[in-house]
């Protein structure tokens, strides 16, 4: 995995030295935005609900949701790219 990416597939959660990493679920209805809801666990849990293009803060870093791969099937890719 190349540094400061975070692939994510449907049912397989990423554990990072910064924390863990999980899609909750991928929201991808025809005539509606799509979002992303993610979990974040450092020492302790957040969860986002994100577009593409979206950042949100891990510990000190900051990290941006890319567009989501197949978001229609379920076999969606959800990248994650620290971006600070």
């Amino acid at each position: 995995m190349p540094a400061g990416r975070i692939f994510l597939s449907n049912g397989i959660q990423a554990n990072e030295d910064i924390g863990s990493f999980a899609v909750i679920h991928v929201d991808a209805r025809a005539d509606h935005p799509l979002t992303v809801r993610l979990g974040v666990v450092t020492d302790e849990e957040h969860r986002y609900t994100l577009s593409p293009g979206d950042s949100f803060p891990v510990r000190d870093q900051t990290w941006r949701l890319e567009p989501v791969e197949n978001a229609g099937s379920r076999d969606w890719i959800v990248t994650l790219t620290r971006v600070a």
